[in-house]
């Protein structure tokens, strides 16, 4: 059976750049407690290894982030870590406000979203969001102004009045499929409105998606390593299915089940941008010792 290795895979440099904060923090502040406000990014490998250095996760889906800092008094040895996704502004400000120590690491392509999202609301602008629901990095953009469209699939494009005298901005979460996006657009451009429209798919996810939409046509099983917590690891393994090949998600090389690779031909392994290299690299070494 061939094998092929997709490239890119595999961390990003945002995820890259959380995590050496997070380590980092540990390093400087070693007799310190050190509390991540969710999941640094989306695995759990990853995040086993920053438990195993002492960053507790308070990941409470019963609490809103803000409700979580405002439990939280000011105490000079304890460290709060925000996760890479963004956090909700409110939970930015009151964290501010009780004068907690605290390190931001969301991602710099979240941030840019934020940003301009910003600006186009100064300029009477209506802002159309597209992403997952309860996604970390939507509810941090949501969180921005209460105005905000939000659109999680084109059915939700029938929900909302949207007026031929108003200005559009449309925007979206920076790890979601492309071939999600264009549906979205497409059915949005049918409303005949005035709209500005920015693909804000992050360099990394849409490499890797590209990736996958180009691989070669004698593909009978995709290999997907990630979380089934991570967005952009589940899109890789739905753009593979889209292209009618036989694809899964795994977290690591114990997800593999033999029965898939029968009767194949040539199997491709990628992983998503939240992924650790080491994992990935153990899954292929399993797949060629076994399969191979």
């Amino acid at each position: 059976m061939k094998i092929t290795k997709i490239n890119p895979r595999g961390f990003c440099q945002g995820v890259v750049s959380a995590w050496i904060k997070a380590k980092k923090i540990r390093e400087e502040n070693p007799n310190k407690k050190i509390y991540m406000i969710g999941w640094l990014v989306h695995n759990k490998i990853l995040i086993d290894s920053l438990h195993e250095l002492g960053i507790e996760t308070i990941d409470d889906t019963n609490k809103s982030r803000y409700d979580i800092i405002n439990s939280f008094s000011k105490n000079e040895s304890e460290i709060i870590i925000f996760s890479a996704h963004g956090t909700d502004e409110k939970a930015i400000e009151l964290a501010k406000k009780k004068s907690l120590n605290f390190i931001d690491t969301t991602c710099e392509y979240v941030t840019k979203t934020q940003n301009i999202i910003k600006e186009k609301i100064k300029d009477n602008y209506k802002i159309i969001f597209i992403g997952k629901k309860n996604h970390p990095e939507t509810i941090s953009i949501l969180s921005i102004n209460k105005n905000i469209i939000f659109l999680e699939n084109e059915d939700d494009v029938n929900k909302y009045y949207f007026s031929k005298n108003e200005k559009y901005f449309l925007t979206n979460q920076t790890t979601m499929s492309i071939y999600d996006f264009y549906k979205i657009i497409k059915k949005i451009k049918n409303t005949s409105i005035n709209v500005e429209i920015k693909n804000d798919i992050c360099t990394a996810t849409l490499e890797r998606q590209e990736a996958i939409i180009n691989m070669d046509n004698t593909i009978d099983l995709l290999i997907v390593v990630g979380d089934e917590k991570s967005n952009n690891s589940n899109k890789l393994r739905d753009i593979g299915i889209e292209k009618g090949v036989e694809s899964y998600l795994i977290n690591d090389e114990n997800d593999l089940i033999h029965d898939w690779f029968i009767g194949k031909k040539h199997v491709a392994i990628t992983s998503g941008a939240s992924t650790p290299t080491w994992v990935t690299t153990k899954v292929i070494k399993i797949i060629e010792e076994k399969w191979g």
